[in-house]
């Protein structure tokens, strides 16, 4: 079994009260994201659903308009929450989560980059 897959499963407990296109956009960013593993980890899950959500957010940050915009900007944050859900839940490495994530992190490296003079966006 792969981690996507196990990702998948893991998923499908989670969005199944999920609004319909948040759910696939979600599972889109995720199969996006995905490599193949045979790591079951929770740091395996929550690494995938990281990298699934940033991806999501540097596409805003690119310039999706629109309807589409709101609903990649939503899955993105449903990625990142449920990456810390993950971490929790399957006994990852939480801290090390928020410190590769946080503000001195990813997150914060791509807020740099878009409120720096000459950025981004």
């Amino acid at each position: 079994m792969t981690t996507l897959s196990v990702t998948e499963r893991w998923l499908d407990e989670r969005l199944i009260e999920a609004p319909p296109e948040l759910a696939m956009d979600v599972r889109t960013l995720v199969r996006a994201a995905g490599e193949d593993s045979q790591d079951e980890s929770g740091d395996a899950i929550a690494n995938l659903l990281a990298r699934a959500g940033l991806s999501g957010l540097d596409e805003i940050v690119e310039g999706r308009e629109g309807r589409e915009s709101a609903l990649r900007l939503l899955a993105a944050d449903a990625a990142l929450t449920l990456a810390f859900e993950a971490a929790a839940e399957l006994d990852g490495d939480v801290q090390a989560l928020c410190t590769r994530l946080g503000p001195r992190g990813e997150l914060g490296e791509r807020l740099d980059r878009e409120t720096r003079p000459g950025g981004g966006g």
